[in-house]
């Protein structure tokens, strides 16, 4: 599977690495760090036999998107064992949302249970994954504590491969 995922500015992602450094050093979940999977939001998703052709029309969308601000503003969980940050979805992550799923849809294979589309799509960074009950409690507790409101600027684009995680290319956006 591939996903298009959206990355952010050193500020940012320092703010989101440590909420993810915290929830793993409390509940000793490390399958984010494991993987090296960094802070990212994901904005669409596919299966794909023919990656070049993937690759180009992600570079020409990437070529016309332009940096912008996200506002997270809750934690959430998706269940059985995901812990998130969601910010608010605004104009511009819809639009980066609908853009990267039009491209796709030129080249990719949709799955079944594509959750990344528009309007079927939850805009979330997770902070951490397949964790137990026990776990999503303590972390929840841990973002509780720990989590204000924030921005962000988003200025990166990726293509990765999932499982493992893995940036096959990145675009820098431009201002």
């Amino acid at each position: 599977m591939y996903l298009v995922s959206l990355y952010f500015d050193s500020q940012t992602e320092e703010v989101l690495q440590k909420h993810m450094d915290k929830v793993a050093a409390k509940t000793g979940n490390m399958y984010m760090h494991k993987l090296g999977i960094p802070p990212h939001l994901t904005i669409a998703s596919c299966r794909n036999d023919r990656e070049e052709e993937l690759i180009s029309v992600l570079s020409e969308c990437a070529g016309v998107w332009q940096t912008g601000t996200v506002n997270w503003v809750a934690i959430g969980s998706f269940k059985p064992h995901v812990l998130f940050l969601a910010p608010v979805l605004n104009q511009y992550l819809h639009s980066l949302c609908v853009s990267a799923n039009r491209a796709i849809d030129r080249v990719g294979k949709r799955d079944e249970t594509d959750c990344y589309q528009p309007f079927g799509w939850m805009p979330h960074t997770t902070i951490a994954r397949t964790l137990s009950e026990k776990q999503m409690l303590t972390g929840f507790h841990i973002l509780q504590a720990n989590f204000q409101p924030f921005s962000g600027e988003i200025i990166r684009v990726g293509l990765a491969r999932s499982n493992p995680y893995q940036n096959i290319a990145v675009w820098d956006l431009r201002k």
